[in-house]
């Protein structure tokens, strides 16, 4: 009878007292937002995990005369720090809460790493980028809406 030598999954439908702790202290949320978001959040993705397909769906939703799928690779990108290919609910509300209550400094982090392709701490000049790929609608305009 030999020993599991593999890691045990975390359970990302389910929020520890850690989680929700780091959460409070990097968010301005507090313990009962976090919970009601998260709740939505499992609602939303039962397992726990917030997929590109998924993303790309609920943006669509939002604007649905934009071209989406370039832009909403580069956010979900920004979006999935770990780079795990999904957004788990810590991921989702610190990228939430940038997004809606952060300071620019915070929201010009995020929009540089949105444009940080290869995650190496450079980008492309946004005149590059529009060239290389004249369909997206990521724009300097999607700078200074992040920025507000």
């Amino acid at each position: 009878m030999g020993q599991k030598t593999s890691k045990q999954k975390k359970d990302l439908t389910h929020l520890s007292d850690e989680e929700i702790e780091r959460l409070t202290k990097n968010t301005t949320y507090t313990k009962q937002q976090i919970q009601d978001w998260h709740q939505g959040f499992i609602r939303d993705c039962p397992n726990g995990k917030l997929d590109k397909k998924k993303f790309l769906e609920v943006y669509k939703k939002f604007y649905p005369e934009g071209k989406a799928e370039k832009f909403c690779s580069q956010v979900f990108k920004a979006f999935d720090s770990d780079d795990n290919g999904y957004i788990d609910f810590v991921e989702f509300l610190i990228a939430v809460n940038i997004t809606s209550h952060g300071d620019v400094r915070e929201k010009l982090r995020l929009a540089f790493d949105m444009y940080d392709i290869n995650k190496n701490g450079k980008t492309i000049t946004l005149q590059a980028y529009n060239e290389k790929d004249t369909h997206s609608i990521a724009s300097p305009h999607t700078l200074v809406t992040l920025c507000r």
